[in-house]
């Protein structure tokens, strides 16, 4: 696994402290016209998310304990009265009675200092990819809580044109309806309110979508944001990248790129691979218990001179001491076993994880081709046809050729065709964020080709 990969990757996708201070000043100050763009909201929950952060002491946990696994165990320092006699408690009476000093050191158990270093290391790593994943997740959270707040602003925009239409009609009709002019009746102003009564409670549950659409944004930032910021204008090249050729250039990643092999690379999958390579070294520390653990020590004996004078010489002790595993045989290998059958585990968690995400990819490649469909269906031809038949309608009712219940509906059909329109933009947009959740990250963390001249 190449650290400098993944490095690069997180780089590029770190937060511009300009961009993110230009962010902070749109939820301090209160002003009418500010608004909050989809990459401006994605910046701000990226620079303040709790779990970032906690991963920088993560790695900075896992740095230490690599520094502390190239040490020995404290070597034992010991000291002792031996062979006192209990008759006189003196120390030059008998002549075996020493006051003695050791020292002791226990050695690491065959390689294990090593490969414990190296499982912190791929755990160390396993937190850069973990660090990417939460921010390709936060990227697409933020992404549909932002179309879901945009989507609740067009559609209170809708009827508040949906308002004014009715608003015209009724004008237009109490007009013809107090000069007697051809078939306007009492019952068509009626019609005209009943129409806006119910526009209300639709205007009251949009207003209600709304705000809870726009409180939802706070779970990103540990602060409500002010009540005056409206979401900026939709651009779908902007949900995939920063140029305007972005679109153009995912849709031909997602054409001609093969999930089953491309989310190989996927921060989801890459995390269980390093947990693979993390418990693989985890194996190999199973299989260094069984090897001896060696000790040694030495020891020096005072001894004092004898009570007649004569000079004692004093004593120096050196030895080993080793443990037997051999008798212990059938629990190694047991807990060898076991750490082996995790790695198998993981390999099959790992395929399973890449067999989701490429399922996953499918799925919304179909829904997404639907959308483009009905989208250029509803673009194409239907919306201008609504809005003739609306006006064609209209007029002829100014000219008592027209039923007035088909006036109302006309109307009302051509906001009701703008309201679908708008859930299949919204749609395509959330389509596009779950899309570039899964090859964006993938597409970040592949290997450099280098090639040689």
């Amino acid at each position: 696994m190449n650290c400098v990969n993944f490095s690069r990757a997180i780089s590029a996708v770190r937060v511009k402290t300009t961009s993110t201070l230009a962010v902070l000043a749109l939820f301090s100050f209160n002003s009418v016209s500010a608004e909050l763009s989809l990459q401006q909201a994605q910046e701000l929950a990226i620079a303040n998310d709790p779990l970032l952060k906690g991963n920088n002491y993560r790695q900075q946990a896992l740095r230490s304990d690599q520094t502390a696994s190239d040490f020995w165990a404290n070597p034992q320092l010991s000291t002792s009265v031996q062979n006192l006699p209990t008759d006189g408690f003196s120390l030059n009476q008998e002549p075996m009675t020493q006051v003695k000093i050791g020292i002791k050191q226990q050695l690491p158990r065959g390689d294990v200092n090593t490969l414990n270093r190296e499982k912190l290391a791929v755990m160390e790593k396993e937190i850069d990819v973990n660090t990417l994943a939460r921010i390709a997740w936060l990227k697409k959270s933020v992404a549909l809580v932002w179309l879901d707040w945009y989507n609740a602003h067009e559609r209170v925009r809708l009827l508040e044109e949906e308002e004014r239409l009715l608003k015209q009609l009724m004008d237009i009709t109490e007009s013809r309806y107090s000069q007697g002019l051809g078939k306007a009746q009492q019952s068509d102003i009626l019609q005209v309110r009943l129409a806006q009564l119910t526009l209300e409670d639709k205007k009251t549950i949009a207003s209600q979508s709304l705000d809870e659409a726009h409180a939802a944004l706070s779970e990103f930032y540990g602060a409500p944001i002010v009540d005056e910021m409206a979401p900026n204008t939709l651009r779908l090249d902007a949900l995939v990248g920063e140029d305007e050729n972005a679109l153009t250039a995912f849709y031909r990643i997602v054409s001609d790129s093969e999930p089953f092999t491309l989310f190989q690379r996927h921060p989801e999958a890459l995390s269980v691979q390093m947990k693979t390579q993390a418990q693989e070294k985890q194996v190999e520390i199973a299989r260094e218990q069984t090897k001896s653990q060696w000790s040694v020590e030495a020891s020096y004996g005072y001894r004092q001179d004898a009570q007649n004078g004569t000079s004692r010489a004093d004593f120096l002790s050196v030895g080993v001491q080793v443990d037997l595993p051999y008798f212990t045989q059938p629990k190694q290998n047991a807990d060898i076993a076991a750490a082996l059958s995790r790695v198998n585990a993981l390999k099959t968690d790992f395929r399973l994880k890449v067999n989701a995400l490429a399922s996953q990819a499918e799925v919304l490649k179909a829904r997404l081709s639907s959308l483009i469909q009905r989208k250029s269906l509803y673009q194409g031809g239907l919306t201008s046809e609504v809005d003739g038949l609306a006006q064609t309608l209209l007029t002829a009712y100014t000219s008592d050729t027209a039923n007035f219940s088909d006036v109302i509906g006309a109307l009302l059909r051509q906001v009701q065709i703008q309201d679908v329109l708008l859930s299949i933009q919204i749609e395509e947009a959330k389509t596009l964020v779950s899309l570039a959740y899964l090859y964006l990250p993938s597409i970040e963390t592949q290997p450099q080709q280098h090639t040689g001249k």
